[in-house]
């Protein structure tokens, strides 16, 4: 049995760790091919990455045009965000489960790889499994709380996609510093 030490639990961004989550601020810019045209664009954090990039998955500008609308990451702000993403025209669900981990990590190497500060946090909690502790999502969290999670076996956890996605995003940025210093 996996101890609390084994695990970096987070969920929302004013709790511990908050700073994984996909509300949290981290502005950063990455180019998007949009409109037939490959665009430079700010994104202020990796929700907005996400719904955007899933409006673009199913060719809805409408959708992707307001994601970007939305200037802010307040609560409300990122709930907008949340909200248009679950209007995108044309979603099929098959198509999504197939592009949603790669977008997800995709976005978070972003948003590691352009913040110093929170680049350092992700290294600085070594090899333990990324927890997202919504007791609300058992798609990108484990359908529970940090308390409740540790009192239960790991197989009757959710998916844990978010948690996955910050693993691999430590592992290829810790890759590529150890190729810069390597050269």
């Amino acid at each position: 049995m996996r101890s609390a030490a084994d695990f970096t639990f987070f969920w929302s961004t004013n709790h511990i760790n908050g700073w994984a989550s996909q509300w949290y601020r981290a502005p950063f810019t990455a180019t998007v091919h949009m409109k037939g045209v490959d665009q430079e664009i700010l994104f202020l954090s990796n929700e907005h990455w996400m719904m955007l990039q899933k409006a673009l998955l199913f060719a809805d500008h409408e959708i992707a045009d307001e994601v970007l609308s939305v200037q802010g990451t307040s609560k409300e702000d990122m709930a907008k965000v949340k909200k248009l993403g679950r209007r995108v025209k044309g979603f099929k669900e098959d198509v999504w489960v197939e592009n949603r981990e790669r977008i997800v990590t995709e976005g978070t190497i972003h948003k590691f790889r352009q913040n110093a500060d929170l680049r350092r946090k992700l290294f600085a909690t070594g090899d333990t499994m990324f927890v997202e502790a919504s007791p609300f999502d058992r798609i990108w969290g484990i359908g529970f709380t940090e308390q409740s999670a540790l009192s239960q076996d790991e197989g009757e956890w959710g998916l844990n996609l978010l948690g996955k996605a910050l693993v691999e995003a430590r592992r290829v940025l810790r890759e590529e510093e150890k190729g810069r210093k390597d050269s």
